[in-house]
């Protein structure tokens, strides 16, 4: 196989060419994020207790689903679930 040279080169990156990628330093202090109560979705503004009586096993779901990683403590405490990193039916 013929080596080829590497013919990738730097570029500059001036003051004012870029746009901000996170909340930089005007974001507020605090976030309107709740984690007792779901923001998106069919259930969007049901507290996860609310759904842990109406929809227990959509909680279980949604536990093991990556857009639940924001609420997986409260669903834990709700549900009385100790996770355990060797609990393999998660």
């Amino acid at each position: 196989m013929e080596e080829r040279p590497d013919e990738r080169q730097p570029f500059e990156i001036k003051p004012g060419d870029s746009e901000p990628v996170g909340p930089g330093t005007d974001a507020p202090a605090t976030t309107s994020f709740d984690p007792t109560r779901l923001d998106f979705g069919h259930y969007s503004g049901y507290t996860i207790a609310e759904l842990a009586t109406r929809d227990p096993d959509y909680l279980r779901w949604l536990e093991r689903h990556p857009s639940g990683s924001r609420y997986r403590q409260e669903i834990h405490r709700v549900l009385g679930v100790t996770p355990i990193s060797t609990d393999w039916r998660r």
